[in-house]
């Protein structure tokens, strides 16, 4: 890094309102700003990623379980956060690693706090614009396609019928899904209280989740992969891992390239099972995915950029993750393939993520 590049990072780290972190190959802490001293309560800054983990896992587990989970990774890493000590914060953040001459030599990793109740107003306003305009598109189609075969149905041909009915239900579950984005965000919005969790042998439930998934995908479309098993179950709250799966799945089949399947795998270590389905998503840029976790923002409803129902849905399942104190994350591998990480606590393990 240049001098003059230095300069500018002095200068931003101390006058921005945003929480930096920038570490090194080895895990140590080059710089750690003073917002995100005040953000995590330190008295000191930590010498190492290990020590940070280690002064935030009982005060702030959902941070140091970012810490961990993106150790030594030096990939581009997306996600929010709800924390809640000392007081309740929205944080969106971003990994990105730092290069030069081609080589990585740290990460950068920025927290945004988004919990102001203005922009919250103005970003409610921006949902119930953007999904009564989504229901109502679907709604009329059905209506004019249904009309149109029972009032004129013997003037069209077998064919013609057969293509309207194929609209209509085309049309009907993108209804379907509308409502449900709409129910899950005003429910997830109204009720905040963590769900109720059982300890649950992952491994079947993903296979269970696997086997029922086929009976409306290919083997083409998706595949299993399971990694070391693990004895100890997680906890979770079933039905929403389970809803949480098919918002993943239903996003990584949308982004990827027509042929290309969808790889969805289950790996342990000694804290947490993590649920992982990689993909590719040739039309997604960093950009895109840096907003993939926010549904409610100000952004411009003409049609060309209208944020698309299975990213929206993403804001679902990070909510549903972490009320079951589950961890979901978005990274880019180096060849552009995208993994979506879902980290969950094991039985017996302190619940940090």
């Amino acid at each position: 890094m240049d001098s003059l590049n230095q300069l500018g990072l002095e200068a931003w780290q101390h006058s921005s309102s945003e929480g930096l972190l920038i570490t090194d190959r080895e895990d140590r802490i080059q710089r750690l700003n003073p917002r995100l001293k005040a953000l995590l309560s330190l008295d000191t800054t930590p010498a190492s990623v290990e020590e940070l983990i280690a002064a935030t896992r009982t005060t702030l587990p959902e941070l140091a379980t970012i810490f961990e989970t993106g150790r030594l990774m030096h990939a581009p890493r997306w996600g929010s956060v709800l924390v809640q000590n000392p007081s309740t914060l929205r944080l969106h953040w971003e990994q990105l690693p730092l290069i030069v001459d081609g080589q990585p030599v740290g990460t950068c990793t920025v927290f945004r706090d988004t919990t102001t109740q203005t922009d919250r107003n103005s970003a409610r306003q921006t949902f119930l614009s953007m999904i009564s305009h989504d229901l109502r598109t679907p709604l009329s189609a059905i209506l004019g396609f249904s009309e149109l075969l029972r009032y004129n149905h013997e003037g069209l041909s077998a064919e013609v019928q057969l293509e309207l009915l194929d609209s209509i239900i085309r049309n009907a579950n993108d209804l379907n899904r509308f409502t449900q984005l709409a129910l899950d965000v005003m429910y997830l919005e109204a009720n905040v209280e963590s769900f109720e969790t059982e300890p649950v042998l992952l491994e079947h439930f993903v296979r269970q989740w696997f086997a029922d998934a086929l009976h409306r995908l290919s083997p083409e479309q998706l595949q299993f992969r399971n990694g070391v098993s693990s004895p100890s179950p997680a906890r979770i709250a079933p039905s929403a891992l389970h809803r949480i799966l098919q918002i993943l799945v239903d996003f990584a089949l949308a982004e990827s390239p027509e042929g290309r399947p969808v790889e969805l795998s289950l790996e342990f270590n000694t804290a947490r099972a993590h649920i992982r389905i990689r993909h590719e998503a040739p039309n997604l840029s960093q950009a895109d995915a840096a907003t993939l976790f926010t549904l409610f923002q100000s952004r411009d409803l003409s049609e060309h950029s209208r944020p698309l129902l299975h990213r929206a849905q993403l804001y679902v399942a990070n909510l549903l993750a972490e009320r079951q104190n589950g961890l979901l994350t978005l990274l880019v591998e180096p060849d552009d393939a995208y993994h979506l990480d879902l980290a969950l606590p094991l039985e017996g393990i302190l619940p940090s993520v």
